[in-house]
């Protein structure tokens, strides 16, 4: 029995060093992935003006008064987010009247955008028109979780690319690399959660529904970026 109580002694001692090796490593790859995340809203914050105060995306401005989501995609060589033929991170946000929620941190992989990888500068902005193509985009990417993307075909797009929003398309995009396109276009896009990030903002337990489903404020970084959208709201109905 000395022996027994000798040898539990000696793996507690074990896991308890164990523990404390891990907990500085595990702190700081949570400290980085706030900061990446922040640094993250800060670029997205930046695409989102540029394509707001170029004359060429007027349109744009218009149609986020009546979207109900937005997905940007920022490039930001300085930040480190740089959109590719294999994609990068972005943030959705949820429209709520004229303000919107916090941001639900994504990643792309761009398979039918038509994006070259090494171009000089490639920003995305995507605008989802329907209630029901916001659910089921996060219904889709929440339950594949990790483990692959989901298919922005699943949202039951139209057939043509040409056609507009009564018609039934329910995602537009803008790229600065191609222009405005929807439809066939970005049917093969999939999209998959950045859960490092979400993870870092919201904690382990978080629900992308439900902070798609909330009025924001709780990410302070994303502050700026919630009110520029508001006031492209607040432009587009004539406030």
């Amino acid at each position: 029995m000395p022996q027994l109580l000798s040898l539990r002694g000696i793996a507690a001692l074990l896991l308890a060093a164990l523990a404390a090796l891990l907990a500085p490593a595990g702190g700081a790859r949570a400290q980085d992935a706030a900061a990446k995340s922040a640094a993250l809203l800060r670029s997205a914050d930046g695409t989102l003006r540029s394509f707001l105060q170029d004359p060429r995306w007027e349109a744009l401005r218009n149609l986020l008064g009546g979207a109900r989501a937005v997905f940007i995609v920022p490039h930001d060589v300085a930040g480190g987010f740089i959109l590719t033929g294999s994609g990068g991170d972005g943030v959705l946000l949820r429209r709520h009247g004229n303000a919107w929620s916090d941001p639900v941190f994504m990643r792309i992989r761009s398979v039918g955008l038509g994006f070259e990888a090494g171009a000089e500068r490639q920003s995305l902005v995507m605008v989802i028109m329907t209630d029901a193509g916001v659910d089921n985009l996060l219904r889709g990417v929440s339950e594949i979780g990790g483990s692959g993307g989901f298919a922005l075909g699943n949202l039951g797009l139209s057939g043509g690319g040409s056609g507009g929003v009564s018609g039934g398309l329910q995602v537009l995009a803008v790229s600065t690399a191609k222009g405005l396109f929807g439809g066939t276009d970005i049917r093969s896009t999939e999209l998959s959660t950045q859960d490092a990030y979400n993870q870092a903002n919201y904690g382990p337990g978080y629900s992308m529904a439900t902070i798609a489903a909330g009025y924001g404020g709780q990410v302070q970084a994303a502050a700026d970026l919630r009110a520029v959208l508001t006031w492209a709201v607040n432009q587009s109905w004539g406030q």
